[in-house]
Order: structure tokens, then C-alpha cells, then sequence
């Protein structure tokens, strides 16, 4: 990995103390969780030990309720039964459980919007409590007053009751579902404007690994997921939860012995969910990764049809798309299958709760032990519980869906950004353009030696042409003065200071670079060129096309400097694109100017005019000029030889051509490359009029 600016020791020290802090963090779960573990493990150890004993000497049961009338309940063996497997279940969930990091995360987007969580929150309280009134009255009043006592002027006053409960519950749902909607929106979209704009901050080697569709699917759709969970489950996971509290209140109230007979239906519905949830994860994760797999082969097919279409691929890039589509239906199908069998687990528990229900309760009816309005509430109530039960395990299936995406998004957004700040940066009030690579060293992760110990200054407004075979590093010295890279060791510096100790920022902006490929964004020509200095003027614009020799085929489009160029600028040629670019760079009126290659895809005219736009710079500017055409740096003040990792030889053109060196060679070389590659009559026109003698 490259090293920042900060020392390796340091950067240690820091991972060593968030590692230590991390392994606290997991020493103290793991005690409070074995604690937890203990105390219910001897809760029932000892409540069955007193129940066992107690059964057995009646005398000692007899004292214990005369003493202690709560125990009375607790030392009937159903009720210890019900308790036992309550506490077994938290063993198990403590056990099987493990901290949902990528769900608090998520939620953790939602502080922000703190007032339409508050809101939300006041709205699902008061519609669960309207739900659950409805079962009371129904029971309570309707069945155990207007029936039971045939007191029919109550009815009104009952149907009033349950009609206003169910109006205002419609209202308060709708404020509910509406308050949602725009938390999930604004959620989602600090959420993927924050990954967007983590991933153009992200190190270059980042980059260099990704694919920019896959990118994509995680900034859109993985996001979109998110926001699906959100809008459609976040609401009804709140209300669910409170349902499901508010009914276990009222079933504990009308009977606690019949109430604690559902508790470990309950908590074997938990488990249930606990068992599936890991494999819902990671069938989701495939699936996601499968639609970012298809979208990055997707964007690259789109982005290159010219090539498919040169090589007649089209049906082997279809056959390719519908293969990896089919992964998706693959991976889809299994979740479908997954999703079966966790549906029919949750259902059969739902099932035996409600048998166990009807065994325990009716005979308690017969008996005269339990009344039919309770009866009857009962069951309402505990459809309040279970329907909330299950609509929460199936919550939960989403919501390990959106776990899968959340943690592809926070794979990127917990990559660290490329080379900060460092304490102190700072920003000179002017820079002059005088470059230095004292002994800089650097190597890619491949651990190939791209440069070893190169040296070299360049003079305020100099114009340095570097040249050399492929490999040889030429590229490398623009990408570490740009701090795309850090070098493993020497220094580079500006006007002396240390490019580290410059705001990056600032350092970016004082630099104009035009590439080899020239990258247009869709839009106006206008709006390319501005894209170097976001708020230029029409004039500012048109003077730097008018420097870049671009201004008069501008003003020959349909529309000037207001055409629109299609995607990447497809509609102007390599030549119009690269003078654009240039114009791009030039706006910003960077004080060093880097030229990578960027004549060698353009034609002879376009070729010469860029030329003259760079003649007209020197002395203006530092500029660099990374050449593969030697005739493009011929007029260059010096020319910098690169072999190996280090400078050859450097020297102006005549001079090298002298010295019948490393420079002759590469110069003789492409003046053969000529004569095979033109017709003859046309062999050595070029370079007639540039050819120095040695």
C-alpha cells in the first residue's frame, strides 16, 4: 500500500489503538452476555428446584403462598414450564444473536430527520393504542355488557366507541404512511449522495480495482433497496414492535396463566427468525452482487458499442447478458425457496400457539374460571399479537435484503478516502511553477519498480518533454505530482514546499492536465470548457478556445458554443475533443500544465495545431510534455530520457541527437517505424523539415 503523508508509525499506532479499543468493546459484550446467560440459567435452575420441592410438601407450598401471595402463580408448573422456556429461548437468542452493525448504521442516517422519526413515532403509538382498543371493546363491552347484560342503550355508545377508534386510527396511518415517505426520500438520498461522493474521494488503487458499473449499482441500485425497506417496512416495524408489546400487556391483564402459555411460541417465533435471518443475508448478498455484476458488463457493452459493433459481437455480448441475468434468476429463486420454507416455520408456530391457546382456555370457559367477553378479547388480542409477530418475521426478511445492500455500500464508504490534509497543509498565496523529484521512488502493488531514486528540476515556465519506451514511468511522474500516488520514498516539491504540505485542493487546481484519451462529460461545449472553473464568463471561456486553437470550429457548429456533444463527446472528432480539453485545462490558468500523450490519437492537422496552441504557452507556464511522437517534443527547452525507472539522458533535441544515445536510438527507431507504415512516396515527410543532423 502506498504510505500517506502522515509517518507509518503513526499510522500504526492509530490501527493498533481502534484494534485494542475494538477487543474491549467485544470483551465487555461477551461478559455482559455470559452474565446475562448465568442469571437466567439459575433463575430457572432455582424456580424449578423450589416448584419441584414445593409440589412435593404441600405444607411448604401452603406457607410459601400464605407468606408471599405472588408465588402463588409462579409455583403453578405450567406457568414454571412457560418460564423455563422463556429463559431458555434468551439463552439461545444470546447465543445465536449477533449486533446488527449494518442495521445501525442505516439507522443512524435517520438522526438527522429526527422530527419525522419523532412524529412518526407519536402517530404509531397512538394508532396501535386505537388498534388495540378495538378488541377490548369488542369483548369487554359489546360481548361481556350490551350481550351478556342485554343492555342495549349501550350499543350506540359501543358502536360509537369502535367507529371513532377505527376513523381515527385512518388518520393517523395516513399521517403515518405520508411522514415516512418523506423520511425514507430524504434518508436515502443523504445516504447515496454520501456514497457518490465518498467514491470520487476514494484512492486511485480503489479505483483501479472497481468497475465503474458496479460502482453504479451499488450508488443506485443497492440504495433504492434501501429505500424500499424504509418506506414499506421501517413504519410498520415500529408499530408492529408496539403492538406486539401493547398486546402482551392487556393478555398478561385479562389472564396472566393463559398469557404465559404463548410466551415460548413466542420466543421459538424469535429463534426461528434468528436461524434464517444469516442465510436470508447471504442469498440476498448474492443476489446483489449479481445485479452489480450485470450492471458493470452492461455499462462497459453500452459505453464501447462501437467496438462490439466493429467486431460483430453482438450476439456473444447478448448470450454473455442473458447468462448473467439468468444468475440473477438463479439467485432470486433460491431466496424464493428460502423464503418458503421460513414463511411455513413462522406459520406452524403461529398454528401450535393457537391450539395450545384453545386447550388451555376453553376448559377455564366451562369451568366458569374465565368469562366469554374475556374469551373473546382474548383472541382478539392475541390476533394483535401474532399478525404483528408475523408481519415482523417477514420484516425481517427485508430487512436482511437491505442488510445485504447496506453492507456493499458501507464496504465503499468505510474505504478510506485518498491522502488527506495533513496537519498544517496550507495554501501559498502564488505559485511560480518550480518543480523538483528529489530521489523518488515508487513502485506499484505489484511490486514492479516503476521509479528508482529519480531526480529532476524544472524551472518556473520551463517546458520539459519526457520521453522514453512503455513502462518506463512517464505517466507516473504526472500521477505523483498530482498525488494520485505517494511515492515510497524521496520527495517531490513545488517552490520548494513539500506537495504533501499543500491543500490537495489546492494543489489540483494549479495544475492543468490534458490526457491521452480526451474525456468529454454530456452537455454543451460551453459547459465542457467550464467544467475547468465552474462560473466563468462567456469571455473567459472563449479565451481559453481561442487559446487552445479550438474557437473557430466551435463557432462552425450548429449551435456554438451551446451544441451539445452527446455522451463523451462523440460528436466532434479526436482532434475537436483533445482542443476542448485543452481549453478545459487552460481556463483554470493553472501555473503548470501537463500534456500526457496528448497528440498521439489525433490527426496531422489537429496534431499541428495543438502544437501551435503549446508554442504559444511557453514561458507562460511550467509545462510537461509526456511524448510518444518525438516530433511533438522537439521544441521542448529540455528533453528528459526515461529508462528503467531513472533518466537516461536529458538534454535539448539537437543535443541528444549528438550524443548518439538512448534518445538517437528511440528517434531512429520511429523514423524506421515511418518508412514501413506509409506508402513510399510519402516516406520521411514528416519529419524533413524537423530532422536535425547530428
Amino acid at each position: 500500500m502506498r504510505q500517506g503523508p502522515t509517518k507509518p508509525e503513526q499510522k500504526s499506532g492509530s490501527r493498533g489503538g481502534v484494534r485494542e479499543e475494538r477487543l474491549r468493546e467485544r470483551l465487555i459484550l461477551r461478559i455482559a452476555r455470559a452474565f446475562v446467560i448465568l442469571q437466567w440459567a439459575a433463575i430457572i435452575s432455582l424456580l424449578n428446584y423450589v416448584t419441584f420441592v414445593s409440589q412435593a410438601n404441600p405444607a411448604l407450598k401452603n406457607w410459601l403462598v400464605a407468606r408471599y401471595g405472588f408465588l402463588s402463580i409462579l409455583l403453578d408448573p405450567l406457568v414454571v414450564l412457560s418460564i423455563s422456556v422463556l429463559g431458555v429461548g434468551i439463552i439461545s437468542l444470546m447465543v445465536l444473536s449477533k449486533p446488527k452493525g449494518t442495521l445501525r448504521k442505516l439507522f443512524s442516517y435517520l438522526k438527522p430527520h429526527w422530527p419525522y422519526v419523532l412524529a412518526i413515532g407519536i402517530a404509531m403509538a397512538a394508532s396501535d393504542a386505537l388498534n388495540l382498543a378495538q378488541p377490548w371493546i369488542i369483548g369487554f363491552l359489546l360481548f361481556g355488557n350490551v350481550i351478556a347484560l342485554r343492555n342495549i342503550a349501550f350499543l350506540p355508545t359501543v358502536i360509537a366507541m369502535l367507529g371513532g377508534a377505527f376513523f381515527a386510527k385512518q388518520i393517523l396511518d395516513f399521517v403515518d404512511q405520508y411522514l415516512t415517505e418523506i423520511l425514507a426520500s430524504k434518508t436515502v438520498h443523504g445516504l447515496r449522495t454520501q456514497v457518490y461522493q465518498h467514491i470520487q474521494h476514494l484512492p486511485i488503487q480503489f479505483l483501479d480495482h472497481s468497475r465503474s458499473g458496479e460502482l453504479i449499482s451499488r450508488v443506485m441500485s443497492d440504495t433504492n433497496e434501501i429505500e424500499s425497506v424504509l418506506t414499506s417496512d421501517l413504519s410498520a416495524l415500529g408499530a408492529n414492535f408496539g403492538m406486539v408489546a401493547g398486546a402482551s400487556v392487556l393478555l398478561f391483564y385479562a389472564s396472566p396463566r393463559i398469557a404465559l402459555t404463548v410466551v415460548p411460541f413466542i420466543i421459538g417465533m424469535v429463534i426461528v427468525v434468528n436461524l434464517f435471518k444469516r442465510r436470508i443475508k447471504r442469498a440476498s448478498r448474492r443476489i446483489r452482487e449479481a445485479v452489480g455484476d450485470l450492471s458493470a458488463r452492461a455499462y462497459e457493452v453500452m459505453s464501447n458499442l462501437r467496438i462490439v459493433k466493429s467486431f460483430t459481437m453482438e450476439e456473444e455480448e447478448a448470450k454473455d447478458f442473458r447468462n448473467k441475468s439468468l444468475a440473477i434468476v438463479k439467485s432470486n429463486i433460491g431466496l424464493a425457496k428460502l423464503s418458503s420454507v421460513y414463511g411455513s416455520a413462522v406459520d406452524s408456530v403461529t398454528t401450535l400457539a393457537l391450539l395450545t391457546l384453545v386447550v388451555v382456555a376453553v376448559p377455564d370457559v366451562l369451568n366458569g374460571a374465565l368469562t366469554l367477553g374475556a374469551l373473546v378479547a382474548f383472541l382478539g388480542l392475541l390476533d394483535k399479537m401474532f399478525s404483528p409477530l408475523i408481519a415482523l418475521s417477514k420484516s425481517n426478511f427485508k430487512f436482511q435484503k437491505a442488510t445485504a445492500a447496506g453492507d456493499r455500500i458501507f464496504e465503499i464508504t468505510e474505504t478510506k478516502p485518498e491522502v488527506l490534509d495533513v496537519p498544517g497543509a496550507f495554501a501559498p498565496p502564488e505559485i511560480l511553477g518550480r518543480i523538483e523529484f528529489d530521489g523518488v521512488s515508487f513502485k506499484y502493488e505489484r511490486n514492479q519498480t516503476v521509479l528508482d531514486g529519480f531526480s529532476l528540476t524544472i524551472n518556473p515556465g520551463e517546458t520539459i518533454a519526457i520521453v522514453g519506451p512503455s513502462g518506463a514511468g512517464k505517466s507516473t511522474i504526472v500521477h505523483l505530482l498530482l498525488r494520485f500516488y505517494e511515492p515510497d520514498s524521496g520527495a517531490i516539491r513545488i517552490d520548494g514546499y513539500p506537495i504533501n504540505m499543500l491543500k490537495l485542493s489546492y494543489l489540483r487546481k494549479n495544475i492543468g492536465l490534458v490526457i491521452q484519451d480526451p474525456i468529454l462529460f454530456s452537455g454543451s461545449v460551453r459547459d465542457n470548457i467550464a467544467y475547468g472553473k465552474p462560473g466563468a464568463s462567456q469571455e473567459e471561456i472563449i479565451q481559453a478556445a481561442k487559446a487552445a486553437n479550438a474557437h473557430e470550429f466551435i463557432l462552425a457548429l450548429p449551435d456554438g458554443y451551446a451544441t451539445e456533444i452527446g455522451e463523451r463527446g462523440v460528436t466532434l472528432s479526436v482532434g475537436e475533443r483533445q482542443r476542448v480539453s485543452i481549453a478545459r485545462a487552460l481556463i483554470k490558468d493553472p501555473k503548470i500544465l501537463i500534456m500526457d500523450e496528448a497528440t498521439s490519437n489525433v490527426d496531422s492537422k489537429s496534431e499541428a495545431l495543438i502544437q501551435e496552441a503549446i508554442g504559444r504557452m511557453t514561458g507562460e507556464r511550467t509545462t510537461i510534455v509526456i511524448g510518444h511522437r518525438l516530433s511533438t517534443v522537439m521544441d521542448a527547452d529540455r528533453i528528459v530520457v526515461l529508462e528503467e525507472g531513472g533518466i537516461a539522458e536529458i538534454g535539448t533535441h539537437r543535443g541528444l541527437l549528438q550524443r548518439q544515445g538512448a534518445y538517437t536510438q528511440l528517434y531512429q527507431n520511429q523514423l524506421q517505424a515511418q518508412t514501413q507504415v506509409i506508402p513510399s512516396q510519402f516516406r520521411g515527410y514528416k519529419y524533413l523539415k524537423s530532422e536535425e543532423k547530428p
